[in-house]
This record gives structure tokens, sequence and C-alpha cells, in this order.
């Protein structure tokens, strides 16, 4: 069978809406049989694809966010931001960014981000008079921050798929996921200026708030600066960064907050549900992206992308191009899995770095989760905001073009990714 039947039967498959996993499953299942391939093949290359010691992170991470959200750490890094920010034309707007950015640091889920930071960030909005598609707006594109800012789930697996540095592709998240802040930010603070959007004056916090806010969040604003300090200087590695932030908040619960066993279970009950939810995606998917290396799809696609664009912003072009469309009709884990080779080997004809084509690739992915019909984020936010998708979708559209433009920012310079790992790693 070939490549090009398997992928049009994949879609095909995806349209009367079965379900992503069971879809490459059965395409793989049809293609290995077409081939004569033994089906033994098929079960150990499903239990292979989620044998690895960098997918470890993954449920980790996702108990930190939880654990985050459910021992209330969440509130006292909303009012820290807010003390520092609530004053700016945009009030809010530019606490919610702020405080994804801080979350991010701890978690790296959007979704940990989006349902749990998110809820507190809508109500505290709604509650000061702002618009809900507005609120629901900044609350879905700053979640976007949390898989940039290390630590980054999606990351791990882009590691894990490419087989890249994680510990490079972690660091060189920090200038990029803070440029997408600060893009959020300009634009928030022009649309409040130009009445574009009611955005409630916010009295400046007086010095003893600040200082008030910053105690009662001091251990999980130092989160981020323990977990990079730790990876830039080896003192563990990025998948036992991953545990270390387990730790950390669990310290955090018992000796800061009202500790509880039941915010575990719950946290752990939510993470056990999301890590198999992405580890059922992932096991199929490797198997599909096994069939596309024997048939030696990355290198062919590349041959036929490089015939037509020979420089590296052009190839940067198509890929985006191609991720952004992928990212409206399929979720990012696929997309990542299925897809990062193929682009990889185009990357490699013209002499993209892997880390830099991380970068942007996985940035390009987030907007699916924010892109109608299947962006999951925008779905959860909807929920929480209590908002219909047409409004979503008109306080949305500005934030496409502020995250964009970071991104050809990152295309254009790519020291502004690469700059920060080369000085932590420079034997690589």
């Amino acid at each position: 069978m070939s490549f090009a039947i398997m992928l049009i039967l994949f879609l095909a498959l995806i349209m009367v809406r079965v379900p992503i996993a069971f879809a490459m499953l059965m395409v793989a299942m049809i293609y290995l049989i077409g081939d004569d391939v033994p089906l033994q093949l098929l079960a150990q290359k499903l239990a292979g694809g989620v044998d690895s010691f960098s997918l470890l992170a993954v449920p980790l991470f996702l108990l930190a966010g939880f654990l985050m959200n459910t021992m209330g750490i969440t509130e006292r890094i909303f009012a820290f931001a807010g003390a520092l920010v609530r004053h700016i034309p945009g009030g809010l707007g530019h606490v919610n960014v702020l405080a994804s950015v801080i979350f991010a640091g701890m978690s790296g889920s959007i979704i940990a981000d989006a349902g749990g930071l998110g809820a507190v960030e809508i109500r505290a909005m709604n509650q000061a008079g702002y618009r809900k598609g507005f609120s629901a707006a900044i609350t879905a594109a700053s979640a976007l921050i949390g898989p940039i800012i290390p630590p980054s789930i999606i990351m791990v697996i882009y590691a894990f798929v490419t087989e890249v540095s994680l510990g490079r592709l972690f660091i060189a998240g920090i200038i990029p996921g803070l440029l997408m802040a600060g893009s959020m930010m300009i634009l928030i603070y022009f649309m409040a200026k130009a009445g574009r959007e009611h955005c409630p004056v916010m009295p400046r916090a007086t010095f003893k708030e600040v200082v008030f806010t910053f105690r009662a969040a001091i251990l999980p604003i130092l989160a981020p600066v323990i977990l990079v300090a730790g990876i830039m200087s080896g003192a563990f590695t990025p998948t036992e960064a991953s545990v270390v932030a387990v730790l950390y908040v669990l310290l955090i619960g018992v000796f800061l907050l009202k500790f509880n066993v039941q915010h575990v279970i719950g946290a752990t009950s939510e993470a056990a549900r999301a890590t198999s939810t992405t580890l059922f995606v992932i096991a199929p998917a490797s198997v599909f992206t096994w069939i596309v290396s024997t048939a030696n799809i990355p290198e062919a696609v590349g041959t036929l992308v490089t015939s037509w664009v020979d420089t590296q912003f052009g190839v940067f072009m198509v890929i985006i191009a191609a991720v952004f469309l992928l990212g409206m009709v399929l979720e990012g884990i696929p997309i990542l899995i299925v897809f990062a080779p193929i682009f990889l080997g185009i990357a490699n004809t013209v002499g993209i770095d892997p880390i830099h084509l991380g970068i942007v690739f996985v940035m390009t992915l987030m907007i699916g989760g924010i892109t109608p019909p299947v962006g999951i984020t925008l779905y959860v936010v909807m929920a929480i905001a209590k908002v219909r998708l047409p409004d979503f979708m008109r306080s949305i559209w500005p934030f496409y073009f502020a995250i964009l433009v970071v991104i050809f920012l990152i295309v254009l310079f790519p020291q502004l990714c690469l700059w920060l790992p080369n000085m932590a790693f420079p034997s690589y």
C-alpha cells in the first residue's frame, strides 16, 4: 500500500469520526497485512511506542499541574500577578498572561493551565466587568504559553520522536515563551487604550500588598528557577525534573497550605486520566511513524519540497502552513508524532537546526489548540466561560496575529531560541 493511499484512508476515517488512535491503528494494520508483515510486529511496536524513560515526564508534569490547581496554588499566583500589573491599561488581561507565565514554569500542560488557572482568571475577569468572550480569548491564548516555557509535555514528546536533546529544547523555549507573553500584553494594552474592549481600571497595588502577595507566592514562583537551574547545571535531567516538580508542589502543600490527602487523590486521578489519553494516542502513532520512516517518506517529501523552495525561510513557511492547516482537523499529539519526522527530514536538507525547528513547530502546533473544530483548549475555556463559539472567535482572532508575529521572529532570528541552549550546553 502506498503512503498516499494510507494517508487518504486515515483522513477518511477521521472524517467519519473514528477516534484518531483507532484510525491510526486500523490504517497501520491494513498496511502491514497488505505488505505481508506479521501482525506480531504491530503489538511489539505498540508496546515499544510508550516504553521510554523520557515519557515518564508526561504523567509527572501533569500531576504537578493538577496538584497546583487542587491545592490553591493557582490563586496565590494570580494574586501576585495582579499586584504587579493590574493597574496597567488592560488590567486583568495582563494579570491573566503573567499568571500563565508563572504557572507554565511548573506544569507545562496547556490543559492544566486552561482548566485550573483559567477558571480563576475567567471568574475574576467576569466579576470585574470584562466581556465574557474577551476573558475567554485571553485565557485560551495565554494558556498556549504553558507548552513553550519549560517544562513542557509537548516538548517531551517532540524530543522522544525526533531524538533531540530534551534539555536543549526546554531551555530554547524560555525566550520564545516570554516573547509570546510580551506580544499578548502589548496587544491587550492597545486594545484597552483604543477602547476596543472595556477593561475596568484597577487601582495600583500598595507596596505592602505586593510584599504580602509575593510572600504568599514565593515558593511557587521559585519552582521555574529551580527546575531550569537544575537542568542547566546538570543536577538532574529534564525527566528527573518532573519528579522534582511533583515533590516540590507536595512540599508547598504540606508546609504552606492546608494539605489534604483528597487533593492528592483528585490530582492523581486527573493526571492518570490525561496520561492514559495521551499515551493511547502515542502508541498507535508510533506505529504510524515507523511505517512512514521505513517507507523513506521523510526523504521523499524533503526532496519534493526542496525542489520548490531551497531556502530555510521558504521551508519554514511550508512547514508553518502545513502545521496550521493540520491543526484545524487533527489534535496536536498525532500531528507531532506522525509529521515531526517528515518535517525534520525536510529541515535537514536545508540545514535547519532541529531545536530551531522544534520551537517553531510546537508554537505553530499550539495555535491548533484554540482553532475550531478540534481545538481542545478552545472548548475547555468556552465551557468554563460559558461563551458561544461565534463570540469567542470574534475575540480570539487578534491573538492569532500576536502569536504568528513571534513565530516569524523566531524563524528570522534563530538565536532567539538557540542562544540560551548553546550557552547552557556548549558541548552539543
